[in-house]
């Protein structure tokens, strides 16, 4: 058992590697391929991309027991890559985002912030969701045995900020199909939780 264990993610880590560099040389490569504007659908593609990743994550996550937060199952280490996929996908979003609409320029990502919701400010929870949520994976990653066992408020807490600048970016400030994604998405959600609660660790249920 203890072989099946540690091979079976290893089959996890080929193939959601292989996945996840596929879909997102994929949509960088149609999004400046086929798009008449590429700065913003590369900043809307790559963003729906790890939007995706991080639902997978966090249903999956819903329904981990307290020994598949070490990755050493095929459904943790699933999750794990997710999370980490989706974290990527962001950082490319950030870097493209950056690039094309505020040209490196703080400056400017501030004062956009400020003229689409009314307070340049929030730029800085912007950077702080960023953080959080790199170091969270890199926790897992660089210190799989000590995530595994800490405090369920951690991932509460980061779980339900992290959701609420979600919330703010898909349904709040946005419009169209973005919107109509991210209220399905919280939808979702719930019920995923819902129908977790009687099977899984208590970490997120």
């Amino acid at each position: 058992m203890a072989g099946v264990s540690r091979d079976a993610p290893r089959s996890i880590d080929a193939g959601i590697v292989a996945g996840g560099l596929i879909l997102l040389v994929t949509v960088i490569g149609l999004s400046a391929a086929l798009a008449d504007d590429v700065g913003e659908t590369l900043t809307r593609n790559t963003v729906r991309l790890s939007l995706a990743w991080y639902a997978a994550a966090l249903c999956l996550m819903m329904r981990l027991r307290p020994g598949d937060w070490l990755a050493e199952s095929r459904l943790g280490s699933l999750a794990r890559w997710c999370w980490a996929w989706a974290v990527i996908c962001f950082l490319v979003h950030l870097a493209v985002a950056f690039h094309y609409y505020h040209h490196w320029s703080h400056a400017d990502a501030f004062d956009h912030t400020r003229r689409v919701s009314g307070s340049g400010e929030g730029i800085y929870a912007s950077y702080l969701f960023t953080c959080l949520w790199l170091a969270d994976a890199v926790w897992w990653w660089s210190r799989p045995k000590q995530y595994a066992t800490r405090s369920a408020w951690i991932d509460r807490a980061l779980h339900a900020f992290m959701l609420f600048i979600v919330f703010n970016g898909m349904v709040v400030f946005e419009s169209g199909p973005i919107r109509w994604a991210g209220m399905l998405m919280f939808v979702a959600l719930p019920v995923a939780w819902l129908l977790a609660r009687g099977a899984a660790s208590p970490r997120l249920t």
